[in-house]
């Protein structure tokens, strides 16, 4: 297997720490010859390994953004639903429903 090229070009901040060390990271990483998207994945601390992760265009993190302030107005009890079509990218057929069960403590579609 080839060794893949990247480059990070800017680190935005972690978001959390595991027990092993490695960094959950939100960045903005060039991958090859493409074109540099946001990345968000676990990262050894010395960037020398890393786990699978998900890359964003800016659009996509821009839609991200509103849907996380649309989720916790929601569970802070604010007005409005999570899913209020401006989103268009993002469809649904439910209403979300709070899982108290739920590990993170987030939403649940049903």
């Amino acid at each position: 297997m080839a060794d893949l090229k990247y480059e990070i070009l800017e680190k935005f901040g972690v978001l959390s720490t595991s027990k092993s060390g490695w960094n959950l990271e939100l960045n903005f990483v060039q991958w090859g010859e493409a074109k540099p998207k946001f990345d968000l994945r676990s990262w050894s601390a010395d960037h020398s390994k890393m786990g699978k992760g998900l890359t964003l265009t800016h659009d996509d993190l821009v839609n991200l953004n509103k849907l996380t302030e649309q989720i916790l107005a929601f569970e802070q009890g604010g007005q409005g639903q999570v899913n209020s079509g401006t989103n268009p990218p993002v469809e649904t057929s439910q209403s979300p429903e709070v899982d108290d069960d739920n590990e993170f403590g987030v939403l649940r579609r049903l």
